[in-house]
C-alpha cells in the first residue's frame, strides 16, 4: 500500500513541476532567451501544442498558452 502512495505522491509532484516549468517557458507568449512572441506551428498527437520563436522552440501541454 505505501508503494502506491508514494508513486502517486512522486506522480502528483512530477505533475506540477512540470506545470512550472510550461509557465515559466511560455513566459506570457514572449520567449525568454530572444524577446521574440511565440508564434503556433503544430499540434502533437497527444494534444501538446508546439511554438516557434526564432531559434527557439518549446512544446506545452498544460493550459498554460490559453
Amino acid at each position: 500500500m505505501w508503494l502506491g502512495v508514494f508513486i502517486l505522491c512522486v506522480m502528483g509532484v512530477g505533475a506540477l513541476w512540470q506545470r512550472s516549468n510550461e509557465i515559466a517557458a511560455w513566459n506570457g507568449g514572449v520567449c525568454c532567451h530572444n524577446g521574440l512572441p511565440w508564434e503556433y506551428f503544430d499540434t502533437s498527437s497527444q494534444g501538446c501544442r508546439g511554438y516557434n520563436a526564432g531559434d527557439y522552440h518549446t512544446w506545452i501541454s498544460y493550459a498554460v498558452d490559453k
